[in-house]
């Protein structure tokens, strides 16, 4: 579903973003909204796993997630425990001078199914863009090496 993907380029090298996205601990500053903790990197990245909370219509949502595919540069695969979160792919192709970007999320269980994956994936597509957009301005600025 489109509305459950999306992309946005930068100007750095692959390697930059790939980087940047393999550490949980960085995201807290493209989604505010969302507390990561209990952080626990492992070498190659697979296995990485950590914990997650956020207030949805006022009610606190928590929930861990794990890293079950990485290969560098190229691609990280996110499962999370919650259902309606499903599993997160971030893919990292070489356009031009820099990478593009790509978010796509697959909800599991009855979130998949219409009317409560249409509201998912409304809700998925805002969220997409506003990370996308700070993400861009982050790997923008950086320079290789300073993430």
């Amino acid at each position: 579903d489109d509305a459950t993907a999306a992309e946005c380029s930068h100007r750095g090298d692959r390697g930059l973003g790939f980087d940047y996205f393999r550490n949980p601990a960085n995201w807290q500053e493209l989604a505010p909204e969302i507390v990561y903790s209990d952080i626990v990197l492992t070498d190659g990245g697979e296995a990485t796993t950590y914990r997650w909370a956020t207030k949805v219509a006022g009610i606190r949502v928590t929930g861990t997630g794990t890293f079950i595919d990485v290969v560098p540069n190229e691609r990280i695969v996110d499962r999370s425990s919650r259902s309606f979160e499903g599993t997160w792919t971030y893919s990292f192709e070489p356009e031009g001078t820099g990478t593009r970007l790509t978010m796509s999320s697959e909800p599991r269980s009855l979130w998949r199914l219409p009317p409560l994956s249409w509201l998912l994936a409304w809700s998925v597509a805002r969220s997409h863009q506003s990370v996308l957009a700070a993400a861009k301005s982050k790997l923008d600025r950086s320079a290789p090496g300073l993430l």
